[in-house]
């Protein structure tokens, strides 16, 4: 007997939604028998009224919906699973939910940066946006346990193009009062163009005073600024994917309603203009940790590296060390892991081709290399965070 098709609807807030409806979308054309429907689809945005009246005569089987939502409460009162997308406030408690790994992601910003040679940090985040300041924080708290100083900047709210021109003013003044060189955390990729605006209104070069790191790697905003920016990609995608297969199973009543969590995780950083500029004191490894990154889709050795500075292995090693706080090899192996990553998420390159345009000599050795950085083996990482 065939099975009856259910009634699935996704509602949408931010552009990052857009990920996670990919994955919904997938998932639905490979398992589940779904009437999938959503905004998305529609040539015009119907306000919240007449979305809740729809909902009350359409009667689907399962919402997926923000938390950004002005007609949320009323929407929750409806009998049928629901999946609340936390996308700017607090976690509704007993409510499944798609959450940002703000931890992790605030991390590997640090992290990354940190790296780059800056002594003085930034993040600019939205006042009332409880993710990006889940992610401000853990950026706070790294930089902080790596023995440096954070200067926060938080976005008031914006109603209009002259609140808006005032709060591009104040950003500008900000960046031009706090420590130079300076590397910042922007809450996403749209306040990292705001940073880049500012930026011009001020004065001020990037990268060489200013770097900017946004946060989701929308490539229709990274890709088309001047400079183009450096940001933390996410798994929105896998997230959809798994928020689909949730509902699926609470549709079907094998699994229940309770506080069940699907994580939005950060799958690597995307390096671009923004951030490709190395402040490193030492002349010479700066110029090394400039070859690594320029070079990360090659297989280096350390003695391709020290050619570059002039230097010999010994000296470039414990100079590297100095200055970076990791080895020269390291660094290689984390650049290398990076460019595979990105790889593996945007190309459909089969592993043995990835592993051939590097210098891997197979499958065996690229699978060893990567999974010594990231924890996993490409293919279970392709898995994990790619297209089903």
């Amino acid at each position: 007997m065939q099975r009856e098709c259910k009634k699935v609807v996704f509602l949408y807030s931010h552009r990052e939604d857009w990920g996670i409806w990919d994955g919904v979308a997938e998932y639905a054309s490979l398992y589940g028998r779904w009437l999938l429907y959503s905004p998305l689809s529609l040539r015009f945005e119907a306000d919240d009224r007449e979305t809740y009246r729809w909902l009350t005569n359409f009667k689907p089987d399962g919402i997926i919906v923000p938390n950004s939502r002005k007609n949320l409460d009323d929407i929750l009162k409806f009998k049928i699973p629901i999946i609340v997308h936390r996308n700017l406030k607090q976690r509704i408690p007993g409510r499944p939910a798609i959450l940002g790994d703000g931890n992790r992601i605030g991390a590997m910003a640090a992290d990354y940066l940190i790296k780059l040679g800056f002594k003085n940090f930034a993040c600019y985040v939205c006042e009332n946006e409880v993710p990006m300041q889940e992610r401000a924080e853990s950026f706070t708290r790294c930089v902080n346990q790596a023995g440096f100083k954070t200067y926060p900047f938080l976005r008031k709210g914006v109603r209009n193009l002259i609140s808006w021109n005032r709060q591009l003013d104040l950003l500008a003044n900000w960046l031009k009062s706090i420590p130079k060189p300076a590397a910042i955390m922007a809450g996403d990729d749209i306040l990292a163009v705001n940073i880049l605006m500012a930026c011009r209104l001020a004065g001020l070069l990037i990268p060489q005073q200013i770097a900017v790191l946004g946060i989701n790697n929308t490539r229709i905003i990274c890709e088309t600024q001047i400079p183009k920016i450096s940001s933390v990609a996410l798994s929105y995608y896998k997230a959809g994917y798994e928020a689909a297969q949730l509902l699926d199973k609470m549709m079907d009543g094998t699994v229940a309603a309770a506080e069940q969590t699907v994580l939005i995780e950060p799958t690597n950083i995307i390096t671009r203009q923004s951030t490709d500029f190395s402040l490193i004191k030492d002349y010479e490894v700066g110029k090394a940790m400039n070859y690594i990154h320029h070079n990360s889709v090659k297989l280096l050795q350390v003695n391709d590296v020290a050619e570059q500075t002039g230097l010999s292995k010994n000296a470039l090693q414990k100079r590297f060390k100095k200055a970076v706080g990791c080895s020269v090899s390291q660094e290689i192996r984390r650049a290398c892991a990076d460019k595979i990553a990105e790889m593996l998420l945007n190309s459909n390159m089969s592993i043995s081709d990835i592993a051939r345009s590097i210098g891997f000599s197979g499958d065996d050795h690229i699978s060893r290399y990567f999974r010594q950085s990231v924890g996993m083996t490409p293919l279970d990482y392709r898995k994990k965070y790619g297209k089903k």
